[in-house]
């Protein structure tokens, strides 16, 4: 397909390989939206992956081609814990738990500096800096420039076959993703993970994270017990373990509630077999 645009066409080939290496790049640039909507990309492929197995029931019924029936129904019960779907999921949990931690972090973009406390040389430059910027989003989002749309006015006169609407995305850089509840969204993924891929030790290292700061200890003991039981000397066990030892001790500072006082007695008995008897 060579009309239209190539990211999009890309997404409706459900090119997973393609667009997690695009939201790494993004994640890396520090673009934590642009990043988050391609994982998400992802991780709607296969929720998509998981609908359309109800339309190739009948068709499997029907052509009773079962071979293929087996191998859909053994495909669907990995689904969840396939390498680019958690690759997403754990990407996308480590988003949201930045932004949890960084709320500073979501500011506005379309938002000029103060250029008031710059030299003439700096503020054209600045100004120039968010010249190209709004361009860039404009093009992102589909609209196009004066010269561009003029360009296109005289095609269109001169072609009288129509071409296919152009799809124009009305949050390109992520905004409304990243205005959702952090802690909420992790902790969801997180459950998805540990369900379905319950021998990947990352999956569990984030739900302690997750869990830690949503306050839950006795679900960051169990996430810490089974990353043990996968890996005992695994670095990302040793680091989580002095931090959960460190957010145990500054609790019971602070003096907890009288409804902690049964998870207080589970931790103080569990405790010592995960430092084995240390």
């Amino acid at each position: 397909r060579h009309e239209g645009n190539p990211e999009q066409n890309l997404y409706d080939m459900q090119c997973s390989w393609y667009e997690l290496e695009v939201a790494d790049c993004y994640r890396r640039k520090g673009e934590l939206g642009r990043s988050l909507r391609k994982y998400m990309a992802v991780i709607k492929h296969y929720q998509d992956f998981h609908e359309d197995q109800f339309d190739f029931h009948m068709y499997c019924i029907r052509k009773v081609t079962l071979r293929s029936y087996c191998k859909m129904l053994n495909f669907e019960d990995e689904l969840w814990g396939l390498p680019h779907y958690g690759q997403a999921a754990e990407e996308t949990i480590k988003i949201h738990l930045q932004m949890a931690d960084h709320p500073s972090l979501m500011k506005n973009e379309d938002e000029e500096p103060d250029y008031s406390k710059m030299t003439p040389a700096e503020r054209k430059k600045a100004k120039n800096i968010a010249r190209k910027k709004k361009k860039a989003r404009a093009a992102a989002a589909g609209a196009p420039s004066n010269d561009n749309k003029n360009n296109n006015d005289k095609n269109n006169n001169g072609n009288k076959k129509k071409s296919k609407p152009h799809i124009i995305d009305e949050d390109p850089e992520g905004k409304e993703l990243l205005a959702l509840d952090h802690l909420e969204e992790a902790k969801k993924y997180a459950a998805i993970l540990v369900r379905h891929a319950p021998k990947r030790l990352s999956a569990w290292a984030l739900q302690y994270d997750v869990s830690i700061r949503r306050g839950k200890m006795l679900m960051a003991l169990q996430a810490l017990f089974k990353m043990k039981a996968i890996d005992a000397k695994d670095h990302r066990l040793f680091t989580r373990i002095v931090d959960f030892s460190q957010k145990l001790s500054s609790s019971r500072t602070s003096g907890g509630g009288q409804g902690n006082v049964i998870a207080e007695g589970v931790i103080s008995s569990e405790l010592p077999n995960l430092m084995d008897g240390k």
